[in-house]
């Protein structure tokens, strides 16, 4: 094959494949992309009708008219159902995925996720995923072990760092990745509409600048999507503005419009999809149109991508595989895996991308390639060395884990001698007469409550102590019954006394000692 026959084939050449997969509560939509040199193609889409599973909330009000163990077996066989559907239905879309060459993506509606915005120190940035493990279980009503979880940056607010916070059940996706399993597939990736959506949008419109946003969704809930992207797109990172879920009773009127009217106050810019209406009327009366989203994948994806408001969701979630995702959400992430690992290709990737091509096939084409034994020859040597490189990981992964359990023994030895000298000088300032019926430390801040016979006399106590300062009450005072004073007095550690010690992000431990 000469250089240019090669050239000539490259837009036909199969670089990357990506399949994914939208699951909806009555519907599953698969679709499979193909990235070669030049674009990225719609290489086809199929759609299976699932069980809605309509007896189900009918059957967990019947409480009070049958048993409770025919409950559960009505319930069971109800989600049995369902899971033999969802069998059938993947088993009918085998022949259209290689487990081998496709990369398998899964998005799932946002009704069936959390998502919560978190702000965190700024000293946090630096250890971002361990901070979150502490603070998930106070952010979500669900342990750590019973969810899956990933993040947004959301850029600094203030003295804060802003986080999208996003989560789903693990039982939410139990009975998806069991009847992918039992095929032997496993996914790369799952994420949400909100996600899958934005990626779908910025991909298409790689010239959008400023602010934009996506409306619209199904006909039992409707989605609002804010993103921000800049006049060049791919030389920035995009940022996610807001993701509100709205009940189709309020989407016309209640919150629906009000999220409506602060969208068009900070996107100007709409995009729809599914069951959305294509006018809105801005704050001052003037209409916005709201162009259609599935119009774009024909500019994108070739003239007969002809698509479906559900199959977008599914191509947004495929852009994954293809490297085109700008947003990079995936609620199966490995532990310890890089966030910037799995970056997309931006467009001057591409480009350089296929300028290197050019040249090896230029310079390397018309003979085989001189290297290749010696290639085969390293490969065999790596091989070769890679138990030992194997050892030394599973080292320092204990070493790292012993460090760990130090520096959390350490902290606990600190926090505790913080709690201690402020009890030991409360005890010395504070008269007999006053009782102390509730302690809190927390950060370098005493809280105390109890009462006294004159409770303002406490302050100027207090205060004369070389720990604490600006010493106030935290609530009015209150006289009882008993001609004593109720009292909340809130004040701070001296800083020089303060200095050295950090709080960590979460300081649970001088929360719960602190309480008498």
């Amino acid at each position: 094959m000469n250089l240019s026959n090669s050239i000539r084939n490259l837009p036909r050449a199969d670089f990357l494949r990506s399949v994914g997969i939208y699951i909806m509560r009555d519907h599953l939509v698969l679709v499979r992309l193909r990235k070669n040199f030049l674009n990225v193609t719609l290489l086809e889409q199929e759609l299976r009708d699932l069980p809605v599973g309509e007896n189900r909330q009918a059957i967990s009000e019947l409480t009070g008219w049958i048993a409770e163990d025919v409950r559960e077996i009505a319930l069971k066989a109800e989600h049995d159902s369902r899971e033999r559907a969802l069998r059938q239905a993947i088993l009918s879309l085998l022949p259209h995925f290689s487990a081998g060459r496709d990369s398998l993506y899964i998005c799932v509606p946002q009704d069936q996720a959390i998502v919560q915005t978190v702000y965190l120190p700024q000293a946090a940035e630096a250890n971002l995923q361990q901070v979150l493990e502490y603070e998930i279980e106070r952010q979500l009503p669900f342990t750590r072990d019973e969810i899956f979880y990933d993040y947004l940056p959301m850029g600094k607010r203030g003295d804060k760092i802003g986080l999208y916070l996003f989560a789903i059940p693990k039982k939410h996706l139990a009975g998806v990745l069991d009847v992918l399993g039992s095929f032997g597939i496993v996914p790369s990736g799952v994420e949400t509409t909100a996600t899958a959506l934005a990626n779908y949008l910025l991909f298409c419109k790689k010239d959008l600048a400023g602010c934009a946003a996506i409306v619209g969704g199904h006909a039992d809930d409707r989605e609002i999507i804010g993103v921000r992207a800049s006049a060049a797109g791919w030389t920035q990172a995009p940022e996610l503005l807001f993701s509100h879920r709205v009940p189709d009773a309020e989407w016309s009127e209640g919150i629906g419009k009000e999220l409506i009217a602060e969208c068009l106050r900070q996107a100007p810019k709409l995009y729809g999809w599914g069951d959305a209406e294509r006018v809105f009327h801005s704050a001052n009366g003037e209409k916005v149109e709201c162009e259609d989203l599935c119009i774009l994948a024909s500019e994108k994806l070739g003239d007969s991508a002809d698509v479906s408001a559900a199959t977008l969701p599914a191509i947004g979630a495929a852009l994954r595989g293809v490297r085109e995702a700008r947003f990079e959400t995936n609620f199966l992430r490995p532990a310890g895996e890089d966030r910037g690992a799995r970056n997309s290709l931006s467009l001057m990737n591409s480009v350089m991308v296929g300028l290197l091509v050019l040249l090896l096939l230029g310079w390397g084409i018309s003979y085989p390639i001189k290297d290749e034994l010696r290639l085969k020859q390293l490969q065999q040597e790596n091989q070769k060395t890679e138990p030992s490189v194997e050892a030394l990981r599973r080292e320092e992964a204990q070493l790292q884990t012993v460090r760990k359990e130090v520096q959390f023994l350490s902290d606990i030895h600190r926090r505790k001698g913080e709690v201690l000298r402020v009890l030991d000088e409360l005890s010395k300032v504070v008269p007999t007469s006053a009782y102390l019926s509730n302690f809190r430390y927390r950060n370098g801040v005493l809280e105390v409550q109890g009462n006294a016979e004159n409770a303002s006399t406490l302050i100027p106590l207090l205060e004369k102590s070389p720990l604490f300062e600006n010493v106030a009450f935290n609530a009015p005072s209150n006289r009882g019954r008993d001609n004593r004073e109720t009292f909340s007095l809130k004040a701070e550690l001296e800083k020089q006394a303060n200095s050295g010690s950090k709080s960590p992000p979460s300081d649970k431990l001088n929360e719960k000692a602190g309480k008498l």
